[in-house]
């Protein structure tokens, strides 16, 4: 009951908060509110699997992400670490509705056929998935490593995640109560994104920092 009773009151803060970026804002726990973000990768140790290709590079994203989940928009915080649905004001325009607050340094997320948005909570090293219309934190699972990139792969329902400061990517499945480990695979140097191809299951895990883009069929 006291976790039922926590997780309303978060609930209702962070909806009141809506989008002020002022002092009133009641997450504003700091001066200034920065996005977490991905850890410097160490030197590799060995040649990782797979096709690898010169190149890499890396371009921050914005500090809010916007998704469409299961019928409604939804807004990744990063500053805040929150994910919100949005919703209407009186006068039609987008405005924030209920938050949920996604760990202690959310990063990126992507949408999963289940009507869940995915999450990875860089600075708490956790993967978290959210139920979305209505907002429910469904998984929360531990993937120690500075997570930072996410992709998911809809035909397997593995959930891809980079870790960048042990330049490894894990592959979760998603898709049973809580999540399960089924692929690791060490990356190239500085993996701070990847994506996966929905056909073959190919994962392309690319650096961050011209240390090469990585292809590997799991």
């Amino acid at each position: 009951m006291r976790r039922l009773a926590a997780l309303l009151l978060t609930t209702a803060t962070l909806a009141a908060c809506g989008q002020s970026e002022g002092s009133q804002d009641p997450l504003q726990v700091a001066e200034t509110l920065e996005a977490a973000k991905p850890a410097h990768s160490p030197a590799q140790n060995g040649t990782p699997p797979g096709e690898i290709t010169p190149g890499g590079t890396f371009q921050e994203g914005g500090t809010t992400l916007k998704f469409h989940v299961n019928g409604k928009d939804v807004e990744l915080d990063r500053l805040r670490s929150a994910v919100f649905e949005m919703t209407k004001d009186d006068k039609g325009a987008e405005t924030r509705g209920p938050g949920l607050r996604a760990g202690d340094g959310a990063t990126n997320a992507v949408p999963d056929r289940y009507g869940r948005l995915l999450v990875v909570d860089t600075r708490g090293g956790e993967f978290i998935a959210f139920s979305i219309n209505p907002l429910i934190m469904r998984q929360r699972f531990p993937v120690p490593g500075t997570p930072y990139g996410i992709a998911y792969d809809a035909k397997r329902d593995i959930a891809w995640i980079t870790l960048t400061e042990r330049n490894e990517v894990v592959g979760l499945n998603v898709a049973g109560g809580e999540p399960t480990e089924k692929h690791r695979f060490s990356t190239v140097r500085q993996p701070n994104t990847v994506s996966v191809d929905q056909e073959t299951g190919r994962v392309t895990v690319t650096s961050g920092d011209n240390g090469g883009i990585q292809v590997i069929s799991p």
